[in-house]
């Protein structure tokens, strides 16, 4: 099992350390989630994307769907300027190859949310990573809930957005999903929560497996 800490020094490892670019790492985890969909059956996609990393992962996503000539509507929730790093790189691309966006600023794009989230195959949660401290209100409490209560079926990645990774809490509110793809290894946060989780995968995406021996021992 691993804790949120524990996960954010196994990254910092692999990429400062072996010197594996954190824009790898997110594009190996987001072809591990395409690797996880059933593209012969699902053809229409609603991605919802905070600004931080699993959103940039959500992001990359998105554009091997698009390349696959499947139909997403995007979404992107939160301030763009204070994204991340790689965030930030996988929204250039999308821009770059004049991809819809649409961002989730008022309540009135909600209806264009719930209209997608009913007529879309799949749903994918992208909002928050492991990183969850605080509890969810305003404009992504409202998200959360139309996803919920809207869409045919949810798959989260890495962790439902909502759900605290140490502790399993739900921070006001938590995507339910059917499916959760998580990464590297399992979060402490995700055992017995399956009403949220869905059924968990875990995926690698790169990092050689002494490195969490290494940051588990030095925690430990």
């Amino acid at each position: 099992m691993i804790r949120c800490e524990e996960m954010r020094s196994i990254d910092r490892y692999a990429i400062k350390d072996i010197g594996i670019p954190s824009i790898v790492l997110m594009e190996n985890a987001a072809l591990k989630v395409i690797d996880n969909i059933d593209l012969d059956n699902t053809h229409s996609f609603t991605i919802i994307c905070g600004t931080g990393n699993n959103g940039g992962d959500g992001l990359a996503i998105a554009r091997h769907l698009i390349i696959a000539e499947k139909k997403v509507n995007l979404y992107i929730i939160g301030n763009i300027d204070r994204g991340s790093e790689d965030f930030k790189i996988n929204l250039n691309i999308l821009k770059n190859m004049n991809v819809d966006i649409t961002y989730i600023r008022t309540t009135e794009v909600l209806s264009s949310l719930k209209s997608s989230l009913c007529n879309s195959d799949l749903t994918i949660d992208a909002i928050f990573g492991i990183g969850l401290s605080r509890n969810i209100d305003g404009l992504y409490f409202e998200t959360i809930s139309y996803i919920n209560n809207y869409s045919k079926e949810i798959l989260s990645v890495d962790i439902p957005s909502g759900l605290q990774c140490d502790t399993g809490n739900i921070m006001s509110i938590s995507v339910r999903a059917d499916r959760t793809i998580t990464f590297h290894g399992m979060k402490v946060g995700l055992l017995d929560r399956k009403t949220y989780t869905g059924d968990i995968i875990i995926e690698d995406i790169g990092i050689p497996k002494y490195v969490t021996d290494i940051v588990l021992k030095e925690s430990r």
